[in-house]
């Protein structure tokens, strides 16, 4: 079993890609992939087909999986350089 710098439940901000400096809650890790679900941050839309529960059929907006490498806890962030340089950027 592999070990990350980040666990379901911390708050994390996405420091590359084209998500970064979005910021959210890890909602799950999908160790196989080596990636993780963020809450708000890399929404796709699914389109889901009749069903009971829904049924005329709908588009439903859900969290896509972002690279471990590309998060870095808040708290870290917070205290580091980055934070003062991302805003001049």
């Amino acid at each position: 079993m592999q070990k990350f710098h980040v666990k379901r439940g911390d708050q994390v901000v996405v420091i590359a890609g084209s998500q970064k400096g979005k910021s959210g809650k890890v909602l799950e890790i999908l160790a196989a992939k080596n990636r993780a679900r963020i809450e708000g941050v890399a929404m796709i839309k699914k389109h889901l087909k009749k069903s009971e529960k829904h049924p005329q059929g709908t588009i439903s907006e859900l969290e896509g999986s972002v690279h471990i490498s590309n998060l870095m806890l808040q708290s870290v962030f917070d205290s580091s350089k980055r934070k003062k340089a991302a805003p001049a950027a």
